[in-house]
């Protein structure tokens, strides 16, 4: 007996829509290779950074030929002493910061914040606007190059730069007549700043001493006070010449006893700080932005995407900017279902028109590399092969453009066979 079918359209079903995703970074510029040069005489650019152990470190720029700027991501490596091949690589590539993924996005917008991705005009504009940098000057290369080279190491080796200032006492003893303060170092002083509580005029008085029992008074220390508020009084120059490590501010007048609050000192001639204050300050703000960096990597929902008509979508793309697209295995759509061509905006759908029988495709989102555009990857430059594994890892200061390939896969829906009722019959019959 024979039984004869026949084969009904296939069915627009919704098969599930899969997708995954892969990132990498890839340079904005065509760089086929890179080489590091011994370094020779120090640049202009050479700056030395303290850290809280007391420690120290020069820092610079690591210039790769061909011009190519980038900074260590290794406290510990070691310079090549002879040239050597560099090539580029991800963040993952580098041993010691596999376990520490989160803060590829925070090295990123570090490198995207500073020198030489900005000019040091732009970032001290950006310093004032933030109120780190006060004054019209700007910082200068070489401080902002030792601030970007101290936190990018604060956050691959944990290194913490020196920022305690100096003029913060280790020790404050108030009594009935004043404040007396010890600070870790002989300090010049370049004046004070104090909160007084008074009903009536009073005299401040500062005097100095090497040991906390001897005291001198300090010349033109002296401040007239009418009345409670903050006081402030420069001192002369040369005032504390040589430096000491006691102060003691005293108060008098003639009736009721006045009250000394917070107590400020400001240097002479000198940094607040064991780094160069812009350094302190330039470091502190690039963590604070760090902090807050969060990386959007371009992402992909098929969650009502369906095959149907030979047409797999809606697709709508995630993306923090324009991002170009391109596709193996399928043909792109616009909404309207023409052949796409241009940039796709951030929430724009699109759609895939796969080859025929086929059950996957892959998307290649690109998102051009701008200063100021979208980050979260780090370009890294590994010693080739043949070269030492303990040759220093960089982080290339170039934009780079964000590539994620998405893998779609679907399921095809299959011809369904369909009997006739004389088939039926046939087969009752039998």
């Amino acid at each position: 007996m024979t039984d004869s079918t026949s084969v009904l359209p296939l069915r627009h079903t919704a098969p599930a829509v899969v997708v995954r995703r892969r990132v990498q970074p890839r340079p904005a510029v065509d760089i086929d290779r890179m080489t590091r040069y011994h370094g020779g005489t120090y640049s202009h650019t050479v700056d030395r950074i303290v850290f809280t152990d007391g420690t120290s470190a020069r820092t610079d720029l690591i210039r790769l030929n061909p011009g190519i700027a980038a900074y260590s991501l290794d406290f510990h490596g070691i310079a090549p002493t002879r040239p050597s091949s560099y090539r580029i690589d991800t963040w993952s590539a580098v041993p010691h910061l596999r376990s520490r993924d989160p803060r590829e996005v925070q090295v990123d917008w570090i490198l995207r914040n500073s020198v030489p991705r900005l000019s040091t005009v732009e970032l001290s504009r950006r310093l004032r606007e933030a109120g780190h940098l006060s004054g019209r000057g700007n910082i200068s290369e070489h401080e902002a190059i030792a601030a970007t080279q101290a936190a990018i190491w604060r956050l691959t080796n944990g290194l913490e730069l020196d920022t305690r200032a100096r003029t913060e006492p280790v020790r404050v003893r108030r009594d009935g007549d004043g404040v007396t303060v010890e600070f870790d170092e002989a300090l010049e002083l370049g004046g004070y700043t104090l909160e007084l509580v008074a009903s009536e005029s009073v005299t401040v008085t500062l005097h100095k001493s090497d040991d906390g029992r001897t005291w001198r008074e300090v010349p033109s220390s002296l401040l007239f006070a009418g009345a409670s508020g903050t006081q402030r009084k420069a001192l002369g120059v040369g005032a504390t010449v040589g430096g000491h490590r006691f102060y003691r501010l005293s108060v008098a007048g003639p009736g009721k006893p006045a009250t000394i609050g917070d107590v400020d000192f400001w240097l002479n001639g000198t940094s607040t700080y064991r780094n160069a204050d812009r350094i302190v300050m330039l470091y502190r703000y690039l963590l604070d932005g760090a902090a807050r960096a969060r990386t959007t990597a371009p992402g992909l929902n098929v969650a009502t995407a369906v095959l149907a008509d030979g047409v797999v979508g809606p697709l709508q793309l995630s993306v923090a900017d324009s991002a170009a697209l391109s596709a193996e295995g399928a043909e792109l759509l616009d909404a309207e279902g023409n052949k796409l061509t241009g940039p796709v905006e951030p929430g724009g759908v699109f759609y895939l028109r796969p080859q025929p029988g086929a059950g996957s495709a892959r998307v290649r989102v690109t998102v051009p590399g701008t200063e100021d555009g979208y980050g979260g990857r780090v370009l890294t430059g590994i010693a080739g092969d043949g070269q030492s594994p303990m040759f220093t890892p960089v982080a290339l200061a170039v934009p780079a453009a964000l590539v994620v390939d998405f893998h779609l896969r679907w399921s095809t829906p299959r011809a369904l066979p369909h009997r006739s009722r004389r088939t039926r019959s046939a087969a009752r019959s039998a």
